[in-house]
C-alpha cells in the first residue's frame, strides 16, 4: 500500500498553522502587487538587534497596579509593594522575579493609545496603525513588514520562518495577513498549549516526503504553460509548500520545541511561559526566525481584578508574565553571543512588552475591577541596545494624566507607532520608508503620521538607547 507523509505524523491542524486572517490574505491577488520602495535612508536606523521578541498582554495591563504603581482605594492589602530602587516601586506579590531583573529593563510610562476597545486595540498592536476598514485588507502586520525587510539577509541555511507568532489566534483580531506583501512574509502562528508543534520527518517518512515533493515539482512544471496569466496565486502556494518542506526536513525544528519539564515549570505552563521559552530556543537556534510576537491573553479585568477566587485575575496574569519575561531575560543574558566576543544574546535581542491601553485610575469600580483607559499606559523594553534600569515619562499622582513625555517631543506622548519605529530602528530598518504600488494606490508608510485621533511623530524613542 502506498504510504503518505501523514501516516508518519500526528494531526496538528490546531497546533501549527498560518493564523486566521493570515492564510486568507496570503493567497489574495493583491498580495502579489509589484510594490516599490522609496524614501529609504531618511531615517538612520541603529541596527543594534538581530532578533526581537514582542510580548503582547492582550486585554490591557493595569499600569497603576504594576510598573507605574499608584496607591489608591482600589489597592489590595497583600500586594507587598517594595522599593526596587529610588524611582521604582513594584509589588513583590505580582512581580517577584522581574523585581530582580529591572536593571535590564527600561519603562515608558507616558504611552497614549488611539484606541479604547479591544478588537481595534489589538489590531493596532499587530499592524502598528489604527484600523481603517477600507484599507485593512491590504495592510500587513508589522511582523510581515519585518520579514519583507529582512528577506535579503536570509542565508541558505535559514529554513525557519522569519516571523513566528505564538497564540495570535487568541487575540480578538486573530493573526493579521501579509496584506499587499507576498505570502512568503506571512506569520507562522503556533498555539503551544494545544500540544506542541515539533513536527518533523526522518527515516522512511523523509524518503516519502522527498519523493512526493519531487513528483509535485514535475507536475508543476508540466502544468506551467496552462497557468499563463494566473501564476501569481500559484506562486504564493508554491512558496508555502517549499517552506513547509524545508522545515519538516530540518532537524533543528523539533529541537527548538524540546522543552524539559524543569524549563517548562521555570517559565510557566501557560501561553506566555511556553512562548518565551520557544523564543529563547529559536534565538539560540539562529535558523532564520528573527521576529516573534507572543500573545498573552485574558488581561481584561473589568470585574474582580484582585479577587483571589476568580479564574482570571491580576495576580494570576502578572505572575505568569513575571516568570516568563524574567527567565527569558536571564537566559539570554547568560548566553554568550556566537558572533561578537564579550556580548550576550540579550545584547542582540530586543525584548518588548506591549499592551493596547491601560486601565481606569483611582478606586475600583462597582464590580471590583478596572475599565479601559487610553490616556496613559506603559511599555517595557530590554536588550538590543536599550539602556536598562531607566524610567521615561511620568504621570500624575493618580496615573490619570501624563506630566512628562520622557522623550525629546515634550508635548506629544509616544504611541504604538513610536514603539514600532523603535523596533524597526533596532533591527536596522528605515522606519520612514514608504512602499508604492499598493492595490489602493495609496503609499504605505511604515510609520503613518496621520493617526486615528491625532497626529503622530514618525520617530523612534531614541531616549531608550542613550
Amino acid at each position: 500500500m502506498n504510504k503518505r507523509v501523514s501516516d508518519f505524523l500526528p494531526a496538528r491542524r490546531d497546533v501549527l498553522k498560518l493564523g486566521g486572517y493570515g492564510i486568507l490574505g496570503a493567497f489574495a491577488d493583491q498580495a502579489l502587487w509589484p510594490i516599490q520602495a522609496r524614501a529609504a535612508g531618511r531615517a538612520n536606523p541603529r541596527g543594534t538587534a538581530r532578533f526581537c521578541v514582542l510580548i503582547e498582554l492582550a486585554g490591557a495591563l493595569s499600569h497603576l497596579d504594576s510598573f507605574d504603581f499608584k496607591e489608591s482605594e482600589g489597592t489590595p492589602k497583600d500586594l507587598d509593594v517594595r522599593q526596587v530602587r529610588n524611582d521604582l516601586y513594584l509589588s513583590h506579590r505580582l512581580f517577584p522575579e522581574l523585581s530582580k531583573e529591572m536593571d535590564k529593563v527600561s519603562i515608558i510610562r507616558s504611552m497614549k493609545s488611539h484606541e479604547v476597545v479591544h478588537f481595534r486595540g489589538q489590531y493596532y498592536t499587530q499592524a502598528g496603525r489604527p484600523l481603517n476598514p477600507a484599507l485593512a485588507p491590504e495592510i500587513p502586520s508589522v511582523g510581515s513588514v519585518i520579514a519583507y525587510e529582512l528577506e535579503k539577509q536570509r542565508r541558505e541555511t535559514d529554513t525557519f520562518p522569519t516571523y513566528i507568532g505564538c497564540n495570535l489566534d487568541t487575540a480578538g483580531c486573530g493573526a493579521l495577513s501579509t496584506g499587499f506583501l507576498h505570502p512568503k512574509y506571512s506569520v507562522l502562528d503556533l498555539n503551544l498549549k494545544s500540544g506542541g508543534g515539533a513536527m518533523s520527518v526522518d527515516g522512511e517518512a523523509a524518503k516519502v516526503l522527498e519523493e512526493r515533493y519531487r513528483l509535485l515539482h514535475e507536475l508543476d512544471q508540466a502544468m506551467k504553460e496552462g497557468r499563463t496569466g494566473r501564476d501569481r496565486g500559484f506562486a504564493g502556494f508554491r512558496d508555502f509548500q517549499h517552506s513547509a518542506y524545508q522545515v519538516l526536513g530540518d532537524a533543528r525544528w523539533p529541537k527548538a520545541f524540546q522543552m524539559a519539564k524543569e524549563e517548562r515549570e521555570r517559565y510557566g505552563e501557560n501561553e506566555v511561559g511556553l512562548g518565551c521559552l520557544l523564543a529563547r530556543n529559536l534565538i539560540q537556534a539562529d535558523a532564520g526566525t528573527r521576529y516573534m510576537h507572543i500573545t498573552h491573553p485574558d488581561w481584561d479585568h473589568h470585574k474582580n481584578i484582585f479577587e483571589h477566587s476568580s479564574k482570571s485575575n491580576h495576580y494570576i496574569r502578572c505572575n505568569e508574565f513575571d516568570r516568563a519575561m524574567a527567565n527569558l531575560l536571564r537566559d539570554l543574558s547568560a548566553a554568550p553571543s556566537p558572533r561578537e566576543k564579550g556580548k550576550t544574546l540579550l545584547d542582540e535581542t530586543l525584548v518588548v512588552m506591549a499592551t493596547e491601553f491601560g486601565r481606569t485610575p483611582g478606586a475600583l469600580n462597582g464590580v471590583k475591577g478596572r475599565h479601559h483607559y487610553n490616556l496613559c499606559y506603559l511599555s517595557l523594553f530590554a536588550g538590543g541596545g536599550v539602556k536598562g534600569g531607566r524610567i521615561l515619562g511620568a504621570t500624575d499622582k493618580d496615573g490619570a494624566q501624563m506630566v512628562e513625555t520622557g522623550w525629546k517631543y515634550r508635548k506629544m506622548q509616544p504611541k504604538t507607532e513610536n514603539l514600532y519605529a523603535t523596533i524597526y530602528s533596532a533591527m536596522g530598518i528605515d522606519w520612514r520608508k514608504e512602499l508604492t504600488g499598493t492595490p489602493s494606490k495609496r503609499n504605505y508608510k511604515y510609520i503613518d503620521v496621520i493617526g486615528a485621533t491625532e497626529m503622530v511623530m514618525d520617530d523612534e524613542i531614541a531616549d531608550l538607547f542613550v
